[in-house]
């Protein structure tokens, strides 16, 4: 191809360049794109802001419920060793009840059989001598002091025992010794103006185990 090169400006026009259709979209992209881009960057921002308030409440919440289920338990903790231990004072209570019942009970027991054999002896040793009974006569003359003594009434077996005892302990003459046939052996009362006395020997007994059993109550 042949060129020509002239050093004069005359018939010479500029040459108009055509735009592409592409290189005349380009300018007004520009601005869109870079907007698009900035709120994708705002949106990700405010997404990871919203992420980061959303895991800090989630802990707060697991951290309240945390700290409410110790307290919960800290409590019902406290309200199980109270019950249990208030069990433990009504168990101690109770056992040291029972321990004082049952001592009660194992020494009334005592005294019942202890009673019963003494209660066995004096009748067989009143059986066989009744002349062994004077102690209570002397015991319940004492008692009696100047009270007038109207007859004495005595078991079948003992009364010429008792007649002897009270001669010898210088007892009015006049004092009537009556056999009682409903009496036991050791069986004794005195009748006297002011009333009578019940010397036998079971009253006495009786009047032991009372003693025992109003002793044992007040332990």
């Amino acid at each position: 191809m042949a060129r020509r090169i002239t050093t004069s400006t005359q018939g010479v026009r500029p040459v108009e360049w055509r735009t592409s259709p592409v290189e005349e979209e380009c300018p007004a992209q520009v601005p869109v794109v870079t907007r698009e881009r900035n709120l994708e960057a705002q949106f990700a921002t405010e997404i990871a802001e919203l992420q980061r308030a959303r895991q800090s409440e989630s802990a707060r919440a697991r951290q309240e419920g945390f700290q409410e289920g110790l307290r919960q338990g800290k409590e019902q903790s406290a309200a199980e060793v109270k019950n249990a231990s208030l069990r433990l004072a009504d168990a101690m209570q109770e056992m040291a009840a029972f321990k004082k019942k049952m001592r009660r009970e194992a020494e009334a027991e005592v005294v019942k059989l202890s009673l019963a054999i003494a209660r066995r002896i004096l009748h067989r040793e009143v059986n066989a001598d009744p002349d062994s009974i004077r102690g209570i006569v002397h015991a319940a003359l004492e008692k009696l002091g100047r009270r007038e003594i109207l007859r004495v009434r005595v078991h079948t077996g003992a009364v010429q025992a008792i007649q002897a005892i009270l001669e010898q302990a210088g007892s009015s003459g006049s004092i009537e010794v009556v056999a009682d046939p409903r009496m036991a052996a050791g069986g004794l009362i005195f009748e006297t103006s002011l009333g009578e006395l019940d010397a036998s020997v079971d009253t006495q007994l009786n009047e032991i185990q009372r003693g025992f059993a109003d002793r044992l109550a007040l332990s």
